[in-house]
Formats: C-alpha cells, structure tokens, sequence
C-alpha cells in the first residue's frame, strides 16, 4: 500500500487523474455496448492498474496477457483433487501467467522497487531472490486488482445498459426503480460511487473469502453444536452477506440512493464506514 496505493501521494493522483485521457487516446471511439465484450473491459482495466501501480501504459499484448488474471479466475479456485484429475493443465497456466506478468515488470526496468520494497521489510519477510516478492505482489494485484476490477467493471457496464451478466440469475436482482438505460447512466453521472458500490453489492466481483480459525471455535451445524480445531479454514459468503435482509431493505432492489449502501462487505468490510480500521482484511484498493 505504501509503494502504489497510498491515496496522499501525489503521484498516485496525477495518475488516477491521467486515465480518462489515456483511455480516450486508446479507445477514440468506444461506446458503452462495446462495453459487452469482456476482453474489451479486461485490457482496459489492466492497463489503467498498471498504469496507476508503475505509471507505465503497456501495450496492447502487454495487456491482453494480464487479462488471463481475470479470464483465468475458475481455475484459481478449481480444488486442487480437480487440477490433479485434469493433470495439473490449470495450474500450467497460471504459472505461465506469473512468469509472463513478471517478465512485463522486467520489461519496464521496475526491478529497482521490488527490491526497494524487499529492503524495507522486516528481515524475516525478506525474499532471496527478491524476484519472489515480484511474483507475489503481482499475483495479488493480478488476481484481486485486474481480476476483481475487471469483474467489477464488466457489472457496472452490463447493468448500465440494464442487461444481467451472465454469471447472475435474472430474477435475483430487480431494475424496477429504472426504465430505460438513459436513466440508469444518468444514475450513474449523479453519483459514480455510489452506483459501482451498489453494482457491487448486488453482483460482488468476490463472491467469498477464506479465514483460518486460531482457536477453538463452538458453531451451531444443523441444530447441533459442533466444536473446530485451530488451523480449520473457516469460508465466509459475502455475496449472502450483501444481500441480508436484516441489514438491506429490499435487498434484491438495485438502487444507489439506499442509505444502507456503505454497509456492504463486497470490499471485505464496510468500505465508507467509519469503523472501516475494524476489517482488517479490507481490500487496500478499495479507492
């Protein structure tokens, strides 16, 4: 967060601010129904991340290979006896993947930050090589940055034009409060926040999440008390989350007006509360 999300420095706002002209100098004449194919929004997304990350516009090659981060996204989360039955052709091009988005880094020359970022942790999180660092940082911005934005953005996009992704069922979310598709881009030009929030309520771009239990832990599991182990990985659900009842009114309505709408955990914690510092794992790029 220090090195390339640190909302304060000022060269992570004249990059945010660069992306509308650079997107347009890309795209001259995009129009948002060209917005329904997802290698558009997948290239385009991976470059505006690279871009605000290392203040480099890759190319276009560049960029349709860190789309795999996002048209790869089922295989991350095949179970591995799967991978195993399919013998390990997945898992392949993942790592073929990781090794090409490094080589992107290198083609940049931005080595030097790695190792600035390796130098500046403790020495028992230190890399040997710090090429390993690499590979980490830029498998958790590949996966949750380009992966997560994209799926976040092929949303936004769909929804503007009233339609219903393909990964959704049709009658779990209800456009009622809309008529036509100007009026939800005017939604959209009201409050540009709040409407993404929203989309991201109802159509989280992560779906779930992973915590490992510390200690003992007494659950209730069909009517019975059940004890867990420390080291159990315990898997919560905030696409359920987002859609409770108890927190939501009309929780299926799609409406960007709602003043429950900072409550939703599509962020991995309640992005615009002012308890925020209490999800520690809160996504760092939420902003």
């Amino acid at each position: 967060h220090t090195f390339f999300l640190d909302m304060g420095l000022d060269q992570y706002t004249a990059r945010v601010a660069d992306l509308d002209a650079k997107l347009q100098e890309n795209w001259p004449d995009i129009q948002l129904v060209d917005m329904d194919d997802p290698a558009v929004v997948q290239r385009m997304v991976s470059k505006c991340m690279f871009y605000v990350l290392f203040g480099k516009w890759i190319t276009d090659d560049e960029a349709k290979v860190l789309t795999g981060w996002r048209s790869l996204a089922p295989i991350f989360v095949f179970p591995r006896i799967g991978q195993r039955m399919i013998f390990n052709l997945g898992v392949g091009k993942v790592k073929k993947l990781r090794r090409d988005t490094v080589q992107i880094v290198e083609n940049y020359g931005l080595q030097d930050l790695f190792m600035q970022m390796n130098a500046s942790l403790p020495p028992k999180y230190r890399r040997d090589p710090v090429v390993k660092l690499c590979d980490e940082i830029m498998y958790v911005t590949g996966f949750a940055g380009m992966g997560g934005t994209s799926a976040c953005t092929e949303t936004v996009s769909a929804f503007l034009q009233l339609k219903i992704p393909k990964e959704c069922a049709k009658e779990t979310i209800n456009f009622s409060n809309y008529e036509s598709a100007a009026a939800m881009v005017a939604c959209y030009r009201e409050d540009p926040v709040a409407y993404i929030k929203e989309s991201g309520r109802v159509n989280p771009p992560v779906t779930s999440a992973t915590s490992v239990l510390k200690e003992d832990t007494t659950i209730e599991m069909v009517g019975e008390e059940v004890t867990l182990p420390p080291g159990m990985l315990r898997q919560y659900t905030l696409s359920m989350a987002n859609r409770d009842p108890e927190v939501f009114e009309e929780p299926d309505l799609f409406n960007p007006q709602r003043g429950d709408l900072n409550k939703a955990l599509t962020w991995n914690g309640a992005f615009g509360m002012s308890n925020e510092a209490d999800y520690l794992r809160i996504c760092p790029g939420r902003n």
